[in-house]
C-alpha cells in the first residue's frame, strides 16, 4: 500500500509540475502577445507622403537656411559638408542616413541634440525650418504647405529619393 501511494503521490507531484509548466509557457505566450500589441497607435502604420511630394515651402527653407547658419554652421560648416565629429548633411552622407526614416525621425533628433554645445535649445518652429533648409538642400522639391510641428503629420512623411510609385 505504501508503494501504490507512494507512486499515486508521485504521479500526483508530477502531473502539478507539468501543469505549473503548461500554465507558466501559456503565461509567458500571453504576456509576449500582449507586449506586441502596446506598441504605440499608428506605429505600423507605413507613411503615406514622401519628401518627393514637396512637404515643405521656399520661405520656410529660407528662414531655415538662416537658422542654420546662426545654430549649425559652426560644426557642419556652411556647406553642410560636415567637420570633424560633425556629420555631412547634404548628398550621400544624408541619403544613407535618412534613406527610409520619417521627417518626424529627423526633426526629434535636431529637437533634441542640436546644437551640440546646447542640446534642445531650438524652438520647435526653428526646428522645422531647418528640417525644412536640409530637404531643400538635399534637393527635395519644396511644396505649398510648410511643415507643421505635429507629431502624427511627420511621422506620416517618408525620406526618400524615390519617386511615389516605384
Amino acid at each position: 500500500m505504501n508503494s501504490g501511494g507512494t507512486t499515486n503521490s508521485s504521479s500526483r507531484k508530477n502531473s502539478v509540475a507539468r501543469g505549473a509548466t503548461v500554465l507558466a509557457l501559456g503565461l509567458a505566450a500571453i504576456l509576449l502577445a500582449y507586449a506586441g500589441t502596446t506598441r504605440p497607435v499608428g506605429a505600423d502604420a507605413k507613411p503615406t507622403k514622401t519628401t518627393q511630394d514637396g512637404v515643405y515651402t521656399e520661405d520656410q527653407a529660407k528662414q531655415g537656411k538662416a537658422q542654420y547658419s546662426q545654430s549649425c554652421a559652426s560644426c557642419h560648416m556652411d556647406d553642410l559638408s560636415g567637420s570633424g565629429q560633425a556629420l555631412p548633411l547634404v548628398g550621400d552622407a544624408f541619403t544613407q542616413t535618412w534613406e527610409g526614416q520619417t521627417v518626424d525621425d529627423l526633426f526629434e533628433l535636431i529637437r533634441t541634440t542640436m546644437p551640440q554645445d546646447k542640446p534642445g535649445n531650438l524652438t520647435p518652429e526653428q526646428t522645422l525650418n531647418v528640417v525644412a533648409f536640409l530637404l531643400q538642400s538635399n534637393q527635395f522639391p519644396a511644396g505649398k504647405d510648410e511643415l507643421k510641428s505635429d507629431p502624427d503629420a511627420l511621422k506620416n512623411i517618408l525620406i526618400t529619393t524615390k519617386k511615389s510609385g516605384n
